[in-house]
């Protein structure tokens, strides 16, 4: 079911004014120079994924054309083959280090575990909120968009 609310912090832009939620994670962000435009493409890819209804997620196909190159093309496109020899030659304790691929990453969009809450900005720096839903939440596919749109991930933490 889609949460309007969410949709309305989304578009809102900014927005930590509001009493943070009682469980979220809490991501300290590098911008850069350009911190405007990597907020807007966080937002945009965000924006896409939760005005998608839970049981009319769409196929995959939808998301390549749907979603932006810069996002798209930071994931690579690997067979299950080519995914499963990655895990068999990678010890265990370093498969966090592997790329996701899109699939993947579509996977656990649908099953995210978390609402975007908002966040400021603070010359080329940046606090963000996810409130935390569900656990585990998946936060190193979130993670993957912060990344692929430009920006550095200086610290994250559960509040």
């Amino acid at each position: 079911m889609l949460d309007q609310a969410e949709v309305d912090r989304i578009n809102r832009g900014g927005g930590l004014d509001t009493p943070l939620p009682r469980l979220f994670w809490e991501f300290e962000l590098d911008l850069g120079d350009d911190s405007e435009r990597i907020m807007e493409r966080i937002r945009e890819v965000v924006r896409e994924i939760v005005e998608q209804e839970e049981d009319a997620w769409p196929e995959d196909e939808y998301w390549k054309v749907t979603l932006p190159n810069w996002l798209t093309s930071f994931m690579p496109e690997l067979s299950k083959d080519e995914a499963d020899h990655l895990l068999a030659i990678t010890p265990r304790e370093e498969w966090n280090k592997l790329p996701w691929t899109f699939g993947s990453w579509l996977e656990a969009m649908y099953e995210r575990g978390w609402r975007w809450w908002g966040y400021e900005t603070f010359g080329g720096k940046a606090k963000l909120v996810l409130q935390v839903t569900s656990i585990p939440p998946r936060l190193e596919a979130f993670k993957q968009i912060l990344l692929a749109a430009g920006a550095k991930i200086l610290s994250d933490h559960l509040n």
